[in-house]
């Protein structure tokens, strides 16, 4: 796709390079994850409570075995969800 000298670009192609090469950081994952969590099962779980590897995308959940149990029931639709806020390339692929 050429771009002609004076040729008016739509604001959202602005920044598309930008969109496709960066990830989101890790605390934003990890917050966004909590209110998803929050939101789906109904479960409260503090900062502490949630890590995040952006390089093996996985999200750990270090809680009681009731609550990792619950969050497997729900485990397609809380990865649906941070699929749809954070974009498929930004979500975590695992919860564990």
């Amino acid at each position: 796709m050429n771009k002609r000298r004076g040729e008016i670009v739509a604001v959202r192609d602005l920044f598309a390079k930008y969109r496709t090469t960066l990830q989101a950081p890790q605390k934003s994952v990890e917050i966004e994850s909590l209110r998803v969590i929050g939101e789906v099962a109904n479960i409260k779980l503090t900062e502490s409570q949630v890590k995040y590897t952006p390089s093996t995308r996985t999200l750990v959940i270090s809680a009681p075995s009731l609550i990792k149990q619950e969050l497997k029931f729900k485990h397609e639709v809380i990865i649906g969800e941070l699929k749809k806020r954070l974009g498929v390339k930004n979500s975590p692929q695992c919860i564990l």
